[in-house]
């Protein structure tokens, strides 16, 4: 009986041990995984996603000081990886031409995947403008000449997921369907200065919420709103005056940039839907790939 066995695993075609690696380098434990320890193909796969996913998400969440633990936890996915195609050097049963074919559709859905999510839970973006000067600095020039890019910005996806925006969050905004004042389809960066039920008023340059002078959070308490002044530009002006008022209404957002004499925002064009908001900044970090550009 255990010679029948033999000679039926002997009769398996496999591939060379380096064809497992190669397999391995596109979907993380894909080797132990077809040649027959599909455990431990399930185990190096969860390990991969959950030390990719927590680096990025030490890196960009302000819950996590510093960047300490997300090298950390890189370090160890880097290390874990490389350990991980050591050990897919193993002969792997070989492929029909459907088998193929169903890996790399498996191996692509599973990147998608992890972009996709990635993208909606964690985004990077850079800041060209200087809209919300000084807390985010845009592009600058050099006395040289030279262009130096923007702050680069994480963005949570997650972070309204549970909860509802607060005033003084900085969040991403798609301008799709807002106002005709503003391009379509782009990413707006702003700070909320006013929620469902607030009545705004700005006067001497602060913030008033239902005639009282705002003080919380410090950070709408120090900044100096500036009211837009009539302007033939637009025919309707947000606050334009120290005698107007504005109600915030249910399920929208009011907003302005940090740098209110150079910003375009709610002001000029009204509330921000809930509908449109992407996410929270989080924290500044260094230049990543497939950063986005917001306004």
């Amino acid at each position: 009986m255990k010679a029948d066995d033999q000679n039926q695993a002997e009769s398996v075609k496999t591939y060379r041990p380096w064809v497992g690696v190669v397999l391995s380098f596109f979907v993380p434990g894909a080797s132990q995984f077809l040649s027959g320890k599909r455990a431990n193909g399930v185990v190096w796969f969860l390990a991969m996603e959950i030390l990719g996913t927590g680096s990025l998400w030490c890196l960009a969440s302000p819950v996590v000081p510093g960047k300490f633990t997300a090298f950390i936890l890189a370090g160890a996915y880097l290390v874990l990886w490389i350990v991980m195609l050591v050990k897919s050097y193993r002969p792997v049963p070989r492929f029909r031409r459907f088998g193929w074919i169903s890996f790399f559709l498996v191996a692509l859905l599973i990147n998608g995947l992890d972009y996709q999510g990635t993208d909606h839970f964690i985004r990077p973006f850079f800041m060209p403008t200087a809209s919300m000067s000084p807390t985010l600095q845009g592009n600058t020039k050099r006395p040289d000449g030279t262009t130096v890019r923007g702050d680069r910005i994480f963005v949570e996806g997650y972070a309204y997921w549970f909860s509802k925006p607060q005033r003084g969050d900085i969040i991403v905004f798609k301008t799709t369907g807002i106002s005709s004042a503003l391009p379509e389809n782009e990413l707006y960066v702003k700070r909320i200065i006013g929620v469902p039920g607030d009545v705004l008023s700005i006067q001497d340059g602060h913030l008033l919420n239902h005639g009282q002078r705002v003080t919380e959070p410090v950070s709408l308490a120090n900044l100096a709103i500036l009211s837009p002044g009539q302007g033939q530009l637009f025919s309707q002006l947000y606050l334009a005056n120290a005698t107007d008022t504005f109600a915030v209404t249910n399920d929208c957002y009011f907003v302005v940039g940090d740098n209110t004499a150079n910003s375009f925002d709610s002001r000029f064009w009204g509330p921000v839907p809930e509908k449109n908001i992407i996410g929270r900044v989080s924290k500044i970090y260094w230049p990543l790939s497939r950063a986005g550009r917001i306004q």
